[in-house]
């Protein structure tokens, strides 16, 4: 009876209590299920447009016949290192070919005794000396290349190396908009045909606060305030691939991002 008595006395003193308690656990098992947080940051942002390059050869040759013709000898296999004026084939014709430049024989489609007509190649020559890098670009990157920018290349076998370059050309062909890329310490190994990442830097700017990429889901954050998860709308600038510009005032310094992942 006391004790019924007593509850009834301070019945609004164990409310709070009950509320304050509930509260806490809230805020802790909010704290919980967001353990993968992140900090905005302050400091220099460069901008880069990204797109998969092409190792190219600078030089190529495709030998074609503007009749038809039998094959009468091969000098040379595919995959040989051929030197200027060395000679490839002969024709029933007795007409030889001879290698326009240094290079290697890349493609040899045809046997001896075949016949071969017009306008089809009979042999690719192909310089893989001192080749180039192509990247092609969406028209909304494209707008922003210039020549002379910087480009940072990786390759997959390659990860943990980055190689630079400079944009040489930039130009449309067939509905696409290219990109001639310089590689002066292009990698050992990096055969014409092979495809690798390219970031061309096309914009640096001073203090900017960042937040993490990983954290934007269709344009909307979470962030953490007063230990409460609230999802806010971020107008976003530059990215270099990891930390993306904000440039409204959804995000400030002291914030905690929540990123994805499992609680």
């Amino acid at each position: 009876m006391k004790v019924i008595n007593w509850i009834k006395k301070h019945w609004l003193l164990l409310l709070l209590v009950v509320t304050v308690t509930a509260g806490g656990f809230i805020i802790l098992k909010t704290m919980k299920a967001y353990s993968n947080r992140s900090q905005p940051k302050i400091g220099p942002m460069v901008e880069s447009v990204y797109g998969i390059g092409t190792v190219t050869a600078r030089h190529t040759f495709q030998l074609k016949l503007g009749v038809s013709d039998t094959l009468q000898k091969l000098f040379i296999q595919e995959g040989d290192t051929v030197k200027k004026g060395q000679r490839l084939l002969s024709f029933m014709d007795n007409h030889v070919a001879l290698a326009p430049f240094d290079g290697v024989v890349t493609e040899l489609p045809f046997k001896e005794g075949e016949s071969v007509f017009p306008q089809i190649p009979v042999l690719t020559l192909t310089d893989l000396k001192n080749p180039y890098v192509i990247v092609s670009l969406e028209q909304e990157g494209a707008l922003k290349v210039r020549k002379d920018q910087t480009a940072i290349l990786s390759f997959e076998s390659l990860r943990n190396v980055r190689f630079q370059g400079t944009v040489s050309a930039i130009y449309p062909k067939d509905g696409q908009f290219l990109v001639n890329i310089e590689v002066p310490q292009m990698p050992e190994g990096a055969l014409v045909g092979m495809t690798g990442d390219v970031a061309i830097q096309v914009e640096s700017k001073d203090k900017v606060l960042q937040i993490p990429m990983v954290a934007v889901d269709k344009g909307m954050v979470t962030v953490l305030k007063n230990g409460l998860a609230k999802k806010v709308s971020v107008k976003l600038g530059a990215m270099d691939g990891t930390w993306a510009e904000v440039t409204d005032n959804s995000i400030q310094p002291t914030d905690t991002i929540i990123l994805p992942g499992k609680p």
